[in-house]
């Protein structure tokens, strides 16, 4: 009986195991960038990016400014930490794509809007599209490990939100995507992408993971991007931080960034001290930052604060400006006025001269 039970426990034992999905390798050569790209680099708006920026074998990086790369991350623009970072992506990329990751389950289609996905490996074997709300639950185990296998392209809808509950993190989210991925506009999405073509984010798309492209380009716009550190194994975490929003906000325009807290222990709820620009609020239990700002004008600096679940806290001092609607300015003084007036007229009474003069003399 003994020996029965040994084995029934052993087998159980052995089933979780294989039923548990190793984390994707991310070499030390790649882990730090929150972009990296092949053919180009492309930035519009006042992006921020927490994570180094990489670009090889390509030498075209544009945007930056008004974009954005915080202090502590570095740009690497066709040299060999580049160089060395693409090898790191292919051999990741590889990793992530292996068909003999199992189990396997098979989604189709688009996901979102029904029951919370648990980790483990999800295969498409077309494209994807993400609309509404996704959630990954990690089932209370920080160190769980959800891997999506993406044949074609990935899209998320404008709007969309990859949502995470349970303890999963984004630093334990992968997405192999075996063409282009596509975030759509004022979408929230965790985890590293890791494509085969190309990466765009588009118009104040917010990313808590890893943009990385393996030939071709990375295109931001208006866009917060994180790097979500190391996958967690089960090790000692890093300190608990928090990074800032978007910078800037246009009156009258949607705004659409979030704090991220990295390290510690999650789950983690998100605070403000101070105030943000008005029409914009606070999501507690995500750290994401909406509304269209309303007014105010000027610079409205804040402490955007982090606590985790083992009662570490980490704040960061932030600001956001909010800048004039579009298409308005200040005023032209009346006396620039006149004067535009007053020269115009000067042109056409010499235009008129000429004419007159060139007529007498035929």
């Amino acid at each position: 009986m003994r020996t029965f039970t040994t084995l029934i426990l052993c087998t159980a034992f052995c089933i979780c195991l294989q039923a548990a999905q190793l984390p994707v390798v991310l070499g030390p050569n790649v882990v730090n960038y929150a972009v990296l790209a092949a053919s180009t680099v492309t930035n519009t708006g006042p992006s921020v990016i927490y994570g180094d920026v990489g670009l090889s074998p390509g030498s075209a990086v544009t945007g930056f400014p008004p974009g954005q790369i915080a202090a502590g991350w570095a740009l690497h623009v066709a040299d060999t930490a580049a160089a060395n970072a693409q090898v790191a992506l292919t051999a990741a990329y590889n990793d992530a794509a292996d068909p003999l990751r199992t189990p396997v389950i098979t989604v189709s289609g688009t996901l979102g809007g029904g029951p919370a996905l648990a980790p483990g490996l999800y295969r498409s074997t077309s494209t994807l599209g993400i609309t509404g709300v996704l959630t990954l639950d990690g089932g209370g185990d920080v160190n769980s490990v959800f891997i999506f296998q993406v044949a074609s392209a990935l899209t998320t809808a404008t709007g969309s939100q990859v949502r995470l509950i349970g303890g999963a993190q984004a630093a334990n989210i992968f997405w192999q995507v075996g063409s282009s991925a596509t975030l759509g506009t004022y979408s929230i999405f965790n985890g590293t992408i890791l494509a085969q073509v190309s990466v765009s984010v588009l118009t104040g798309a917010a990313l808590n993971g890893r943009a990385l492209a393996r030939t071709g380009a990375v295109t931001l716009d208006t866009n917060t991007t994180v790097n979500p550190g190391p996958a967690t194994t089960g090790g000692p975490s890093a300190a608990l931080a928090v990074t800032c929003p978007l910078n800037a906000a246009q009156i009258g325009v949607a705004y659409n960034s979030l704090l991220v807290a990295t390290g510690g222990t999650p789950p983690y709820t998100y605070s403000i001290t101070g105030s943000l620009p008005p029409g914009l609020s606070l999501d507690p239990s995500t750290g994401i930052i909406t509304g269209t700002p309303t007014g105010g004008g000027g610079s409205s600096p804040f402490s955007a604060n982090a606590a985790d679940s083992a009662d570490g806290t980490a704040t960061r001092s932030c600001s956001i400006g909010t800048l004039p609607p579009i298409g308005t300015g200040t005023p032209a003084p009346s006396s620039v006025i006149l004067v535009a007036i007053g020269l115009a007229c000067v042109a056409l009474y010499q235009q008129r001269e000429r004419l007159l003069r060139h007529l007498r003399k035929t």
